[in-house]
């Protein structure tokens, strides 16, 4: 195994008791995830999403298969071993397991106790942590004294104050709003892309998606590719727009995806390109917000696979009216960040181009 590689998982497989109640939940999966990588785990309740997580983290014996971690091979290790790669892995769960008898300070340092680490530097790290999740101000306060954010924050900062290699993130915003929720995503981004960790984050909240380099799916414990994804994932949106407005679903199918196209030319979709297809969507679709936003994440997911429009939607007739908002449309959203890059008129021209549209003149060049 590479020394950039921290994971590698091989033909790794598990179930669940024995004899006639034997009920196998994970097959063969295989991957490799390397520092600095910021994997998304999805899949539906019960896929099995967590059981992996459990195996990589060293929480659960392997069964079958090779479960490499930080150059640990974890199948048939003894207890000694599992408990030294735990100790360089942080954990994020959904409820933060802050223990409430304890200040934000003492729980963060709580993590540092059997690290060997001197006085001195213990309190200099968890003062460099709360800084970094912006809670230097609430470092004495208890946990009751917190907001839901503040406290997953204080559980993020635990979690890291050990400089881990690996992170494992298990449904980390779902008891969050959606505001806190991403901010607690990003926060994870930006502190493991500076520390170099491989992160792995188990969700169901599609608005976080777009921050991972790679998205892996599980079902039925199997694990599927992005394409069969993206697929399936078409074919329902094409069938809930279908239920609005069976004549227009491949145009606002097809209209999403370009959206999602300029707005992840720069490889990120920010929040102000998100409003603005949000905004765009819900007036031309008049869907619900919820359908908007399903609509728009499986689009960007689309995007995230590079997979081109035609690829997977019939191509739709654009009349002059259609033509005229569909480009301007995708303007707005590459004006959205209140610039407008060459990268992202090329790819405007681009897609114009794979329905024989011609561009509008930009107004600002009149």
């Amino acid at each position: 195994m590479g020394a950039s590689v921290r994971i590698a998982l091989e033909d790794v497989s598990y179930s669940y008791g024995r004899g006639a109640l034997r009920k196998q939940v994970l097959f063969d999966i295989a991957t490799r995830i390397e520092g600095g990588e910021i994997v998304i785990l999805t899949g539906p309740s019960g896929s099995g999403k967590t059981t992996l997580l459990t195996l990589i983290g060293a929480l659960r014996s392997a069964q079958e298969g090779s479960v490499r971690v930080l150059g640990h091979e974890l199948l048939n290790a003894r207890t000694k071993a599992l408990i030294k790669v735990r100790r360089q892995i942080g954990y994020i769960f959904q409820s933060h397991n802050l223990l409430s008898s304890l200040t934000v300070g003492q729980n963060v340092r709580m993590a540092l106790q059997l690290s060997g680490t001197r006085h001195r530097e213990k309190k200099g790290r968890v003062a460099s942590v709360l800084e970094r999740v912006g809670l230097s101000e609430h470092e004495h306060k208890f946990p009751d004294q917190l907001s839901g954010g503040q406290k997953q924050r204080a559980g993020i900062a635990r979690a890291l104050v050990n400089r881990p290699q690996i992170v494992l993130a298990d449904e980390p915003t779902a008891s969050l709003d959606k505001k806190a929720g991403r901010d607690v995503v990003e926060l994870i981004e930006e502190l493991a892309r500076e520390d170099g960790s491989a992160v792995i984050l188990v969700t169901h909240d599609n608005r976080i998606l777009d921050v991972a380099d790679r998205i892996l799916h599980i079902e039925d414990g199997h694990m599927k590719s992005m394409s069969e994804v993206v697929s399936e994932g078409t074919s329902r949106m094409l069938n809930l727009l279908e239920k609005h407005d069976p004549n227009a679903a491949n145009y606002l199918a097809t209209f999403a995806f370009a959206l999602a196209r300029i707005a992840y030319v720069d490889g990120v979709i920010h929040e102000d390109e998100r409003a603005e297809m949000r905004r765009i969507l819900m007036e031309v679709a008049l869907l619900t917000e919820a359908e908007v936003d399903f609509i728009m994440e499986m689009s960007m997911m689309q995007g995230r696979a590079r997979a081109r429009i035609d690829n997977r939607i019939v191509n739709p007739a654009f009349d002059e009216e259609r033509t005229e908002h569909f480009l301007a449309s995708l303007h707005a959203i590459a004006q959205a960040d209140g610039i407008t890059t060459s990268e992202e008129l090329i790819e405007i021209d681009t897609i114009a181009a794979e329905f024989g549209l011609t561009r509008p003149r930009d107004p600002r060049m009149n």
